[in-house]
């Protein structure tokens, strides 16, 4: 209950209903928060610690979370192996360079074609990390991976908005301003309905006023925020801010999601990247872990026998291997570990066959010139296309460089992607340098040597992110992270990160925390 200074008692949930009927959720975000109602950012968790004794386990899978596991399991003394089919270890962690390969499942070859240079670089899997991710900041800070700013959200990147792309501190000032003058009205006409002072109401429209950047008669007539139709300049003429967009270019799609989409918890700044390319990571894992780590290592089967559990791999040279562990930990994503030779519960195995990965796609263009710093002043962020290419990426480094490797497509609506999957590479390197045009006249010319992951279609993850409805979070989530005999498991779709490196992270220490339990 909130009361002000005439007695009157208000309660939460009156408030934040006439909040949200004034300026929508992310009125009511801010309020929560002010109000204390928001979790505070999780502390910062760490690696269970694991008895040091003689203890022996096989690791499936050499991404985030296979590595994270098989490191903390060597440093605890254990005897470890870990099989990975991928030539180099990392998963969904890759970054592409110069002369680097990528094959979809049916697919032709494609191969990396630009300048080799520090800064030409693409990841098609993870991108960013956010501040709070402590798993996985962790891990960089211990394997010294250096780290810089990603620049996630850039006022200056563009929106295509109907009538022509707009800078997105425009779209984001008009909305704001829009909505206070619309709340202002409604605090006016007693459109909350809320039982405050008239003191209380004075202080709410002057707070209005100000996030909106309103006029003295609380008008909302345009702000510098939203950027210059007349900048300043050492002329006699004043300057001039832009005039506000006619409010249903606010109403499309495009424009309102790209207004808030760095809200999101995981997208607000700071967020940060590995200098040179995310799979630093992953290399600075196969550095520490040494002959631990065994890529080429498909593996084809997973039996039960006493004593544990039999792999079956075949080695990078053809050759059919078979090794039994007491404890095997399987981190493999969910559509490829269905598809493997296993003796799992019929349960587990309908339950990994129903869960749904995205076929999330990105796709990465080299330019010549960085037009979108020349022309358009933009360093870093993202730019939305309201297109199938949904969102294009600048890169966050190598400012000023010769030359650039952007993002020129970030798909995650699987109808887009599906789209986008079954077009040859050519084509879609067509269609996305089409899709930009709209944002940047004459890109088209600007940019080439495409290359393109469409996540569905990669042969060892079968999708980008596991994506759970509740009724599978409550019926298959336990099911799936718990052991079953030898066999534990990990991987991001075993966490509330989805997506995230976080929750890769996450899952490996609870499959240690499983596995110390298993073998005390």
């Amino acid at each position: 209950m909130i009361g002000n200074r005439h007695g009157r008692v208000l309660t939460r949930r009156a408030l934040l209903d006439g909040v949200a009927a004034a300026g929508g959720a992310r009125a009511v975000i801010a309020t929560l928060a002010a109000l204390g109602g928001l979790p505070a950012t999780p502390t910062m968790a760490a690696a269970p610690a694991l008895p040091r004794e003689a203890r022996r386990v096989l690791v499936v899978g050499g991404g985030i979370a296979g590595l994270v596991a098989a490191w903390e399991m060597r440093r605890a003394g254990w005897a470890v192996r870990l099989l990975e089919a991928a030539p180099r270890a990392g998963g969904r962690c890759m970054t592409l360079r110069r002369g680097d390969s990528v094959q979809e499942i049916d697919g032709p070859v494609q191969r990396v074609a630009w300048p080799e240079a520090p800064h030409l670089y693409f990841n098609p899997g993870p991108a960013r990390i956010p501040h709070h991710h402590g798993g996985i900041l962790g891990y960089c800070r211990a394997l010294g991976v250096p780290l810089e700013v990603l620049v996630n959200e850039n006022r200056a990147a563009l929106v295509d908005a109907p009538g022509g792309p707009v800078p997105l501190r425009r779209v984001q000032a008009d909305l704001r301003g829009l909505v206070s003058e619309l709340a202002v009205k409604g605090l006016g006409a007693g459109g909350l309905a809320l039982p405050l002072s008239e003191e209380d109401l004075v202080r709410l429209k002057e707070a209005l006023r100000f996030w909106g950047g309103l006029d003295a008669e609380l008008r909302y007539r345009g702000t510098s925020r939203a950027g210059w139709a007349e900048p300043p300049g050492a002329g006699l003429a004043p300057p001039r801010p832009n005039p506000p967009l006619d409010p249903r270019v606010l109403m499309s799609p495009a424009p309102w999601l790209a207004a808030g989409f760095a809200e999101g918890i995981d997208y607000q700044a700071t967020m940060l990247q590995p200098v040179g390319g995310m799979d630093r990571i992953a290399a600075g894992f196969a550095r520490v872990l040494g002959d631990v780590l065994v890529t080429g290592a498909g593996v084809l089967a997973l039996r039960r026998v006493e004593g544990g559990a039999r792999v079956t791999w075949r080695g990078a040279d053809g050759a059919v291997r078979q090794e039994v562990a007491p404890q095997v930990l399987v981190a493999l994503p969910a559509p490829v570990l269905a598809g493997l030779d296993t003796d799992l519960s019929v349960e587990r195995q309908a339950a990994l066959r129903a869960l749904h990965y995205s076929g999330a796609a990105k796709l990465a263009f080299h330019a010549r010139r960085r037009f979108w710093e020349e022309d358009a002043a933009i360093y870093g962020g993202i730019s939305w296309t309201g297109r199938d290419a949904t969102q294009l990426w600048y890169p966050s480094h190598g400012f000023h460089a010769e030359g650039g490797v952007l993002t020129g497509a970030y798909i995650w609506d699987d109808d887009v992607a599906a789209r986008f999957a079954a077009l040859a590479p050519e084509a879609r390197g067509a269609v996305m340098a089409a899709d930009g045009e709209a944002l940047h006249p004459g890109y088209a010319a600007e940019v080439a040597a495409p290359v393109s992951v469409a996540w569905g279609r990669m042969p060892r993850a079968r999708g980008a992110w596991a994506e759970w409805t509740a009724a599978q979070r409550a019926r298959d989530y336990p099911l799936l992270r718990a052991p079953e005999g030898p066999y534990h498991f990990a991987g991001e779709h075993l966490s509330w990160f989805i997506g995230w490196q976080e929750g890769a992270v996450l899952s490996a220490w609870n499959a240690l925390e499983g596995l110390a339990k298993a073998q005390g």
